[in-house]
């Protein structure tokens, strides 16, 4: 008997052994994907990421756990909807496709679900010719017969109806051969990023990490040299904008500058027109700053009674400079954002902190600490550098609320670094405190 049992659960772990292989076994369907007109192309390999998440529930079980005891509404699911494959292909060009991402078609499994589901997530509902539309944001789901397909459009308001029509009714697709697919192919990340311009991003959820590496040659961002931040910083940027950029033109929409000219009484085209893009901030430390508030009341005999109180408010030790180009100091100053009151040249513009302002060589400088000296300071030359110290930030943070929701996930955080060279090598990574568990596991299930 215990024999016979033996022989049972060795059948059974090999069954299982075999089931696990073939399911989790990296397996590339790249054929009748993509088509040929296609420049940029991104790979999520769904598989390998369910593969994470399973092993972190076997690992932390309570985690994927619920014990509670009411019973919910029944919500329709998207696994019932479509055939979820094993790897999602998004795919662009900036000519052909009006610079949206599109997916590959993926198979409807039952569309009364899917169309619930969309429904149920906030999605409208409409119809173009023998399109069917749901519409959320940038994003669009657009089905025809049994497949769909997933658009994410960069500006909101452009139509991608035609766009979608042809990426449906393709036939010309790219071969496994192709230097772009061999990018694809040769990646063993959980994500990856290629383009005709042989750029090459692979992306990970590791334990506790997250990490974005490889190469991206983008005029977005200009060598130059910049200041080295203190090690001890709260956070830093320091880059140099391409202000010509298509990204940054989009950046510098009319709802934009009319919220920063409300806020500021500055002119953001202005500004810009002189500025050379250079920008540089460093927070380095928060302090605490304790003001004594003096008011004054009247007693049922109209004495006056003086009342003190104390207000505590987090201020930062921060440093931004600006690349100037043509007069943009005298720009700030001519529109009273920057002033001299008692020998002091303040930055007037943005009331919340008492603010400096300084014009040395070729940068404006606007610091809290009158004690700044950037004679002091190193330099060092890149494209683009980036740190935020979340933990400590957190610790003592600013006067700013956030959603509870933001908070939760923030807490989850220990830093965030982004670094790009002058060679065009990127590397961006997101710490957590928590080490032993996978990233993506910890913020579905912390």
């Amino acid at each position: 008997m215990k024999k016979k049992l033996g022989y049972l659960l060795l059948a059974i772990t090999i069954a299982v052994l075999v089931l696990y292989l073939f399911r989790y076994k990296r397996s590339l369907i790249i054929e009748n994907k993509i088509p040929i007109t296609a420049t940029e192309i991104l790979q999520i390999d769904l598989r390998q990421i369910e593969h994470h998440l399973l092993v972190d529930a076997i690992k932390n079980p309570f985690k994927y756990i619920s014990f509670k005891s009411k019973e919910e509404k029944h919500k329709s699911s998207f696994n019932n909807a479509f055939v979820i494959p094993r790897n999602l292909f998004f795919f662009s060009n900036k000519s052909n496709f009006k610079g949206a991402w599109f997916s590959n078609a993926i198979k409807i499994k039952d569309h009364t679900e899917l169309r619930d589901c969309l429904l149920q997530e906030g999605f409208k509902e409409s119809t173009d010719k023998k399109l069917e539309l749901f519409s959320k944001g940038k994003i669009v789901i657009a089905v025809s017969g049994e497949k769909v397909l997933i658009v994410y459009k960069k500006q909101q308001h452009t139509s991608v109806n035609t766009a979608i029509q042809t990426v449906f009714k393709e036939t010309n697709f790219y071969k496994k051969d192709k230097d772009l697919l061999k990018l694809i192919s040769n990646s063993k990340s959980d994500i990856t990023y290629a383009s005709l311009d042989d750029d090459l991003l692979e992306a990970d959820f590791k334990k506790g990490l997250f990490e974005i590496k490889g190469t991206l040659r983008s005029n977005l961002f200009i060598t130059d040299t910049y200041f080295k931040h203190s090690d001890n910083s709260i956070g830093f940027f320091a880059s140099k904008i391409n202000k010509d950029h298509h990204l940054f033109s989009s950046f510098i929409l009319d709802k934009n500058k009319k919220k920063f000219d409300n806020f500021t009484k500055l002119s953001m085209d202005s500004i810009v027109d002189n500025w050379n893009g250079n920008i540089t901030f460093n927070l380095k430390a928060i302090t605490k700053e304790v003001d004594t508030i003096v008011t004054y009341e009247y007693d049922d005999d109209f004495n006056k009674i003086e009342k003190k109180s104390v207000q505590k408010l987090n201020t930062p030790n921060t440093t931004i400079t600006l690349g100037n180009e043509a007069n943009l100091y005298e720009y700030f100053y001519k529109n009273k954002a920057i002033q001299i009151i008692e020998n002091d040249t303040l930055f007037a513009s943005i009331p919340i902190y008492k603010m400096y302002a300084r014009r040395q060589d070729s940068r404006l400088t606007i610091f809290t600490k009158k004690q700044f000296r950037s004679d002091l300071l190193k330099e060092e030359t890149y494209k683009l550098k980036a740190y935020i110290d979340i933990n400590g930030y957190l610790a003592n943070p600013l006067e700013f609320s956030l959603t509870p929701i933001k908070k939760d996930y923030l807490q989850l955080l220990r830093h965030a670094s982004a670094k790009l060279t002058i060679n065009d090598e990127l590397l961006i990574q997101v710490s957590l405190k928590e080490h032993s568990r996978n990233f993506l596991g910890q913020f579905i299930k912390p």
